[in-house]
């Protein structure tokens, strides 16, 4: 493998199995690191905005689910413990939401808040990165981070049990973080700067790790039809959100993987409170 195919994820041969199945601390590392704010800090690097070589990501790709389910443990973790000294259902989703979060540092909902701005503003390309690039959400960005959290918020809070809610959370988390890991993939970045163009793409065997990763953890915590129904909803909201943006910009940026995030997640927590 060369170097720059080392650094891109990318390269014709692909991965082997023993390749696949190796290092999998590493990769959640890499993932944890890169994303998850705690881990930052414990390792001295809360302010660093860039803190994975190029290409690390594309090579952990199989580390997102597990990222995720961790993340969604944590939150289950608060729910329960909230849950627990009788706190209402509507005030403890409320919390195990806050917690993820905190986890992040809010970075998927920023990221979806400038995808929306990006999408109602239109014009080209250019105009449309611009837009992503703008730390500071608009009006619009901010309805839409509303709407997205409300949607989760009620969808949790009308699960009907402590355990169906902390389980759905472990789901949502899994799912979320490997629809990541699959627009990474199957978009190439949309710009040369930025987390997108840094992440590289993964190779079709470690986005397809990513996927059966996620997709086994909704199916085990949540049963075969409930999880098949929560994977249908956040492929779809993943799926609009890939649409979005090879139309927009014909790649991925960072707030791109954060709205496919919030979008996934949200699937999730809708379909199990529709079915139950």
């Amino acid at each position: 493998m060369s170097s720059s195919d080392k650094d891109t994820g990318n390269n014709d041969g692909g991965l082997g199995p023993a390749q696949i199945l190796a290092g999998w601390g590493e990769a959640l590392g890499t993932v944890a690191t890169e994303f998850l704010r705690p881990v930052r800090r414990l390792l001295g690097r809360a302010g660093a905005d860039d803190v994975t070589e190029d290409g690390a990501l594309a090579r952990a790709a199989r580390g997102f689910p597990l990222a995720g389910a961790l993340v969604g443990i944590a939150a289950a973790c608060v729910f329960i413990v909230a849950r627990g000294f009788g706190v209402p259902m509507f005030v403890a989703a409320a919390l195990a939401l806050a917690t993820t979060a905190f986890a992040s540092g809010a970075l998927f909902e920023a990221g979806l808040a400038r995808f929306a701005e990006a999408a109602i503003a239109g014009g080209d390309k250019d105009r449309a990165l611009d837009v992503m690039r703008n730390h500071t959400p608009g009006y619009y960005g901010i309805v839409i981070i509303v709407a997205v959290a409300a949607m989760k918020l009620g969808a949790l809070a009308a699960l009907a049990g402590t355990a169906r809610a902390a389980l759905a959370l472990v789901a949502a988390g899994a799912v979320s973080w490997a629809a990541m890991a699959l627009l990474l993939h199957v978009l190439p970045a949309a710009s040369t700067q930025g987390l997108a163009a840094r992440a590289g793409q993964p190779v079709f065997e470690q986005a397809a790790v990513a996927a059966a990763l996620g997709a086994a953890v909704a199916l085990l915590v949540l049963g075969p039809w409930t999880g098949i129904v929560a994977l249908a909803l956040a492929a779809a909201g993943a799926f609009k959100m890939f649409w979005f943006s090879r139309r927009m910009t014909g790649g991925v940026t960072g707030a791109t993987l954060g709205a496919a995030q919030q979008a996934a997640e949200a699937g999730v927590l809708i379909a199990v409170a529709a079915v139950g």
